[in-house]
């Protein structure tokens, strides 16, 4: 029987020296993501030789209560197109955010088919910094997606993505996560196909952790749509992830407290 292969979506990360710029868009769309200077922070700050850096590190990223977000594709068949829209609208159900799907002018979230082979979206208000982000470019791609695929991974992956979107991160990045990683099988595995990663893109998109100072974030939730189905042989434990293919409990109550009406 041949190995699944393990497909990852990759963290598209604000670089350092645009995350000042990403820190003023998000206060701008909503000024309660503005970091809380805890005594805790301000001495990092105050201890950081580059404060501004770091402080950017520490904020949200939600859209506005109630925001209407535009979508629009940048290709993909008609058929693409219909599937990922119908999927999207589903968070609908757990945030105040609308999503407006349009097929011209001004859109927050541009989604490809083709800008390459992996699954990514930005985060939250970071695909508002078009330093980063072009206008003309995708902010978020589905590389695996095509017309045959499967509904289940379908809606897996735009879950997912969407998640993103809306400013969640990778279950197994969250602060909360007591994942026992074998590093050497970790290393192994990534490194080769289909993702092909380096060590440190690997240290990114799955060893590493949030700081619990950085994110909002709940008791770690095994069956959520932002957790990857991850094999046992990856654990010392031997103990490995479900793939959740649906919304968890925790996912739309979190959800709804990140964007509660206000």
């Amino acid at each position: 029987m041949a190995k699944k292969q393990l497909r990852l979506c990759i963290d598209r990360v604000i670089p350092p020296h645009l995350k000042p710029i990403a820190l003023q868009r998000t206060i701008e769309v909503r000024p309660d993501n503005r970091p809380k200077l805890t005594p805790s922070l301000v001495k990092t700050l105050n201890m950081s030789p580059n404060p501004a850096l770091r402080m950017a590190m520490e904020r949200g990223k939600y859209w506005k209560i109630g925001q209407e977000v535009n979508c629009r594709f940048l290709d993909g068949s008609a058929k693409q197109k219909k599937r990922v829209e119908a999927i999207a609208h589903e968070w609908e159900d757990y945030t105040t955010v609308k999503l407006k799907f349009v097929t011209s002018g001004k859109a927050e979230i541009r989604i490809s088919f083709v800008a390459d082979d992996g699954s990514w979206s930005g985060v939250g208000t970071d695909n508002l910094v078009e330093e980063y982000f072009q206008k003309s470019g995708p902010t978020m791609n589905y590389g695996w997606l095509r017309d045959d695929t499967e509904e289940k991974e379908y809606r897996r992956v735009v879950l997912h993505e969407f998640g993103h979107m809306l400013g969640a991160i990778h279950e197994h990045e969250s602060p909360a996560a007591t994942l026992k990683w074998d590093k050497a099988a970790v290393y192994k595995e990534f490194s080769g196909p289909p993702n092909n990663w380096s060590k440190a893109d690997i240290d990114s998109n799955v060893l590493g952790r949030y700081s619990k100072t950085q994110t909002n974030f709940t008791s770690f939730d095994p069956k959520s749509i932002m957790l990857y189905e991850f094999p046992a042989e990856l654990f010392l434990d031997h103990k490995g992830t479900k793939g959740n293919g649906e919304l968890s409990k925790t996912d739309k109550k979190f959800m709804k407290s990140q964007y509660k009406k206000a």
